[in-house]
């Protein structure tokens, strides 16, 4: 697929990323409802600097409510949309509903367990990574994830792409690391 100018993907996880986590007192909770999502400052120009450039975006989230019981998938799908829509639009979006600790709570409440386990689309594995890599027909020289997370760095990892912790990334751009050509980071 041609981007435009720049030929990159930029896979950018959701929650801790691009919308802002809720809670207090240190005890963060990832939105329940899109009235919940927050876009962080510095997300939507950033965004339109990559998309004047003519870089793809997408979005890939664990979304382990949805195997705790709390979301059912329409209700994540209804977030990812709703993220999309607040950035600004992305080229295409996934999300795992997987999680492997929420065994025990399913059993305890009862409650089915179809997503209550590992998944190779769950980061920190690098399925879900693939998938869009492969849709988007993009090569992982050509492919950059933005996370928050020790799982998208170990998802990145796994896929053999880089990895920019959003902290880093959506810096002013007077503060921003750049890329040097063999993929290593250096700081100005």
């Amino acid at each position: 697929m041609d981007f435009g100018l720049s030929n990159m993907l930029y896979i950018f996880d959701k929650d801790g990323t691009l919308v802002r986590r809720r809670g207090f007192l240190g005890r963060r909770r990832p939105p329940r409802k899109p009235s919940e999502q927050h876009v962080r400052r510095g997300v939507r120009e950033r965004l339109a600097e990559l998309r004047a450039e003519g870089a793809a975006l997408v979005i890939a989230s664990n979304i382990n409510l949805v195997a705790f019981g709390v979301l059912t998938l329409a209700e994540a799908q209804r977030l990812m949309e709703d993220c999309a829509r607040k950035i600004g639009g992305v080229h295409t979006m996934r999300f795992s509903p997987y999680d492997p600790g929420a065994r025990m709570f399913a059993w305890l409440l009862g409650r089915p367990k179809r997503f209550a386990r590992d998944d190779p689309s769950r980061k920190p594995h690098p399925g879900m990574l693939l998938e869009i890599m492969d849709e988007m027909c993009s090569a992982p020289w050509e492919t950059v994830v933005i996370g928050n997370s020790p799982q998208d760095r170990e998802a990145a990892k796994q896929a053999g792409v880089r990895f920019v912790r959003s902290t880093e990334f959506f810096r002013p751009r007077r503060k921003r690391a750049r890329i040097l050509p063999a993929g290593e980071w250096a700081t100005r």
